[in-house]
């Protein structure tokens, strides 16, 4: 779904450490950027992106990014400027040499429920070869959206919604193509020096992401029977256990060792995202990874619940896994494949 329809638009050309180079401004012509930017958007799935938190160092909640994106969202036209500008300085201040030139582009939209809301939303883009700039000008305007036009696949982008007040724009949603550990120096700039925040996942985002990695190492790991093994018990733990908070990497340092915790670890790579705690929401969590699905080699299907797992018997005979399992019939149903 877009992010809404724009009302103000800034795009500025970035480099690392290079504030005196900046050049761009206030993008007139928003109305024929619409639709790629709505694409863009959805494209991004950024409404689904990690949940982050500024860093506020008194109760007032003074937090210079938070007052630029209030200034751009609600200022007067010359108070947005001027904010949009301070926004690009301060990426290009907080790159260094590992990061690569990009396109800084600051929309702010209206959001359709609530008149009274806006939405802002900071992309990066890879930068192009050849750009033609004459800042605060039409032309600046028209070859940078030429650039923008010619190459649109987002690298990072940030949300932000809410009304003009005191407990608004507190945070928001980020995306990071780039936040791997690999390259974890070069993409902290994004969340920890930029906007000056913390990654903070929610009870069903965190739950079911975890329920998600879970899953997909028990796939990955389906020629290992004792790696299986471990992400069954693992399950099981998670599901019997008193604890309330959860991030992924307590739950890889507490139930999963050797090649199990090194599949479980790539499944989400992003050191804040796995480090970020959060409060687990068994509905989200079980509705994920409720079952334990075997299917057998006639075609046959069985689906066990992960809680009497247990009494079914998979045994390993020369290469071949063979799955035995008894119990009363309680009850017997007739479904065509279209239920």
């Amino acid at each position: 779904m877009p992010a809404g329809l724009i009302e103000r638009m800034y795009a500025f050309q970035v480099y690392p450490r290079e504030v005196e180079e900046i050049k761009g401004g206030q993008v007139t012509n928003v109305a024929s950027i619409q639709e790629i930017l709505d694409v863009a958007f959805d494209q991004s799935n950024l409404t689904q992106g990690p949940g982050i938190g500024f860093n506020f160092t008194s109760v007032s909640r003074n937090h210079a990014v938070r007052d630029f994106l209030l200034s751009i969202a609600f200022g007067l036209p010359d108070e947005a400027l001027k904010a949009a500008e301070d926004l690009s300085l301060r990426l290009a201040s907080a790159m260094d040499n590992r990061s690569n030139p990009a396109l800084f582009a600051v929309s702010t939209h209206q959001v359709k429920s609530n008149p009274s809301s806006r939405s802002v939303v900071l992309w990066t883009f890879p930068q192009q070869a050849v750009f033609r700039f004459s800042a605060g000008s039409d032309s600046t305007v028209i070859d940078l959206m030429d650039a923008f036009n010619r190459e649109s696949n987002v690298r990072k982008a940030a949300l932000f919604t809410g009304e003009n007040g005191k407990v608004d724009f507190l945070g928001g949603k980020v995306l990071d193509l780039q936040g791997t550990t690999s390259t974890k120096p070069a993409a902290d700039f994004w969340v920890v020096k930029f906007l000056d925040a913390q990654l903070q996942l929610g009870a069903k985002e965190g739950s079911r992401l975890l329920a998600t990695a879970l899953r997909n190492t028990h796939d990955k790991c389906r020629e290992d029977p004792g790696a299986q093994a471990q992400v069954h018990s693992a399950i099981l733990g998670i599901i019997s256990s008193n604890q309330s908070l959860y991030s992924l990497q307590d739950v890889e340092d507490r139930y999963l060792s050797g090649s199990t915790a090194e599949v479980f670890h790539n499944q989400v790579k992003s050191e804040p995202t796995r480090t970020s705690s959060f409060q687990l929401d068994e509905s989200v969590f079980e509705s994920q990874i409720h079952y334990r699905i075997y299917t057998l080699q006639t075609g046959v299907i069985v689906s066990v619940p992960l809680e009497v797992a247990g009494t079914v018997e998979v045994t390993d005979e020369e290469d071949r896994r063979t799955l035995k399992l008894s119990g009363m019939v309680m009850e017997e149903k007739l479904r065509s494949r279209r239920g």
